[in-house]
Formats: structure tokens, sequence, C-alpha cells
């Protein structure tokens, strides 16, 4: 991790050659494309998302700043959101579940926990996406409230509300009901 400070250092100094950057993004593009993936629910839009943030990153590294307590990690993976928010808004993703696959996942799982995997994804996916991606962000990136209520610009107190709300509707996905009041359903809500 030595390399990896001092990769920092020399950003906060401004002085950062190609190969640098490279060292210094590298740990970090497996979680920048499975957030984008989550979030976009599209490969291609999410590639694009994070070649965008990559781009961005690079011309912007003034704005990083190592002395604020902020990690690389944490500032990355913001613009990386906010790159997949924007494409989602620019395109309507499939609404179909997609597969994605996991190193770690063992052929003999059962069908059972196959089954309820399906159905969290099927209500992450069915999930406004200021839900999805606080759930995305909080439970696939490993992020603390503090973290993703700086990088979406909301309060901690809202993260914790849409965490709170994409739970219960999880929740009422794997019991196979439909909790959502009936005006929830024609798209009224009281504190949107």
């Amino acid at each position: 991790m030595k390399e990896g400070k001092e990769v920092e250092l020399s950003i906060a100094s401004r002085k950062i050659d190609s190969a640098s950057f490279e060292q210094l993004v590298r740990p970090h593009l497996a979680m920048a494309y499975r957030t984008a993936c989550l979030i976009i629910r599209d490969r291609q839009l999410a590639q694009d998302a994070v070649q965008e943030a990559l781009v961005e990153v690079y011309q912007s590294l003034e704005r990083f700043d190592p002395e604020r307590g902020r990690s690389f990690r944490a500032w990355f993976a913001k613009i990386v959101t906010h790159r997949a928010l924007n494409a989602v808004r620019r395109f309507k993703p499939v609404d179909e579940y997609q597969e994605w696959p996991d190193e770690s996942t063992n052929p003999l799982d059962s069908v059972i926990e196959r089954e309820e995997q399906q159905q969290i994804w099927k209500a992450i996916c069915g999930m406004k996406v200021k839900h999805r991606a606080v759930v995305i962000l909080f439970y696939y990136g490993d992020f603390s409230v503090a973290e993703i209520a700086e990088m979406l610009g909301v309060f901690q107190g809202t993260v914790k509300s849409r965490l709170h709300h994409a739970r219960k509707q999880i929740a009422a996905e794997l019991r196979g009901q439909d909790e959502t009041p009936d005006l929830l359903k024609i798209g009224v809500s009281a504190n949107d």
C-alpha cells in the first residue's frame, strides 16, 4: 500500500503520469464497473459510464484533496455513481432480470438460494433509481451511510430513509406481497 500512498501524494502535488494514474485507479475498476452495472442494469452503458468517469477523474485530479480525509476510492465512486445515474436518466434500461457473473459463486449453489437472489435482484430492479443507487452503494459497494450521503449530495438521514424503504420493498418481494400503498402504485408520493 506504500505505493498507493505515494501516488496519492503525487496527486496532491498534481504531478501524475499515465502509469501512475493507472496504478491509482486499477484497484478500484472492478468496484466501479460493478457499481455502474448494478445502477444502470446494462453492461455496455456501464462500461461507457466508467469510461466517462475515468476521463473526468484524470482531467479533474486537482479537485481531489486527500487532506480533506476523503479516500480516492470514495471520490472515484462518487464520480462513477453520478455518471451511472446520468446514463439512467438518458436511457431506459432493460427491466428484465439479468444474471451477473460472480466469480465467488459455486455451481453447486442450491436452487432455493438462487431463486431468492433472483427475487432480491428483481426487487432492486423495480425500485426507483434513487433507492436502487443507495442499496447498491451500501450493500455492493461497501460504502458507509456518510460516504453515500456525500457522494449523492444528500443528508445522511435521507440515505437511511432510502435504505429503510428499499429493505421494506425487498422484504415484501421475498414474501410475495405488495405492501405498496395504493397512492404509491399510481405514482403519488407524499415525500418525493
